[in-house]
């Protein structure tokens, strides 16, 4: 793991936790859990194309279901961060 970059913040000043950290808040591109889990708190078929509260969304109905959430103790993956209209990235949001 060593140095880590991310593109949108500078976390290499941040000082790791010890372990996993409990957290209120998901990442739905960050999101790991039993096939269960899509079972007991499917995605909100009366949301579809949402974008902006997905994550809320989808973390108060799995919280309330008895899930809970840790970031983890070290960078593992980062997400590249570019406007919209860039051409390097074309996006539809």
């Amino acid at each position: 793991v060593g140095r880590t970059t991310s593109f949108k913040h500078d976390v290499n000043s941040m000082q790791r936790p010890p372990k996993p950290t409990l957290v209120p808040f998901l990442a739905a591109g960050f999101n790991f859990a039993s096939g269960r889990r899509i079972l007991e708190v499917p995605y909100d078929a009366h949301s579809a194309y949402l974008f902006d509260g997905e994550e809320t969304s989808l973390a108060v109905r799995a919280w309330t279901h008895g899930y809970d959430f840790y970031h983890p103790d070290r960078d593992i993956v980062s997400h590249l961060y570019i406007p919209n209209r860039s051409p390097l990235r074309p996006v539809f949001w």
